[in-house]
Formats: structure tokens, sequence, C-alpha cells
């Protein structure tokens, strides 16, 4: 797979590519996400494309799109928002931290180990000292995120219609 990173004007661009993609990773349980949910993922990166620290990185094999991650920078004191959602750690509230908003693989590439490429290739050079991510119980990535040594440190209910989540957070540079 090739892994490439992209910056904001590029994401703009590539947004037509993403959203179908990004369709059929959350397409099948426990996401079924609905057409709203789709639209809404377009407004979502189109503003976050905008935000300090953000990139995101594609993986394309004979090219395909096959995956993306994207994330950006929370600064200090920034935390996860929702309807319901419990505060961070101190030491990661102290400090950024480098939000992972979105991992989507398509169904046909999953299981190859695209997804762990996209996400240490989105961390690889991040300067803040911890990721912190979403991940829905149940989730084929849940598990996997588990696997790959990232700690639950709270929950949250990012819209009312959505169920609660656990927010992972995972340390990027030894202490």
């Amino acid at each position: 797979m090739i892994l490439t990173p992209h910056a904001a004007n590029e994401t703009l661009e590539l947004v037509p590519k993403l959203k179908p993609l990004y369709a059929n990773a959350y397409s099948e349980p426990p996401y079924e996400m609905s057409d709203e949910d789709i639209e809404q993922f377009e407004i979502r990166i189109t503003k976050h494309a905008g935000l300090e620290g953000f990139v995101l990185v594609t993986g394309e094999l004979d090219g395909r799109l096959v995956g993306f991650s994207y994330g950006f920078t929370f600064l200090p004191g920034r935390w996860w928002t929702g309807v319901k959602t419990d505060p961070p750690p101190a030491d990661v509230a102290s400090g950024p931290l480098f939000a992972v908003i979105e991992l989507g693989v398509h169904t046909d590439f999953r299981g190859r180990g695209f997804s762990r490429e996209l996400v240490d290739a989105l961390l690889a050079s991040r300067p803040e000292p911890f990721a912190s991510l979403i991940s829905r119980p149940g989730a084929q990535a849940h598990a996997m995120y588990q696997r790959w040594a990232w700690k639950k440190v709270g929950t949250t209910q990012t819209y009312a219609h959505w169920p609660v989540e656990d927010i992972d957070v995972l340390p990027l540079h030894d202490s």
C-alpha cells in the first residue's frame, strides 16, 4: 500500500473520493451510518481540515483508494465534546494531544494490516505527547485499538442518537 500524507488544501480536493469510502467503511454493524451521517462526514472533514495540526493519510493499492485516517491537534484544555463526556486524565489534559478523528478502510481490503499502517503513518511524526480517539465497543476497530495498546480513559456520547463510546489514549513518546 502506498501511504500519502495530505495537507488541508489537498484534503478538500479529495473529499469526493473519501466520502464513498467512508460510506463503505461505516455501512456495517455496529455503525450502519445513515445518509445524514455520511453527509455530516463531509461537513466535519471540511471543517477539520482548517484546524491546527491537521493531517490526512491515504492508502492506495494498485491505484485504488483503500483507506484513510485523519486527525488534528487538541490544544491544552481541549477535549472531546458530546452530550455526555468524561473529563480527561490530568496528565493528558496538561498538554496538547493529537486527536485521531477517523480511520476508514474499504471492506474489500480489511484484515491485511492496512488500518495499522494508516494509523502508524498518521502518528509517526507527531510532536504531541499523547494521541486520543473514540472507539465504539463491539466494533472490530475497538478490539484492534486495545491490541495496539490504546487505553480507555473515559466515555463519551458524541450525538444523542449515537451510543456511548470509549475515549482511548496512547502515549506517543517514551517518558
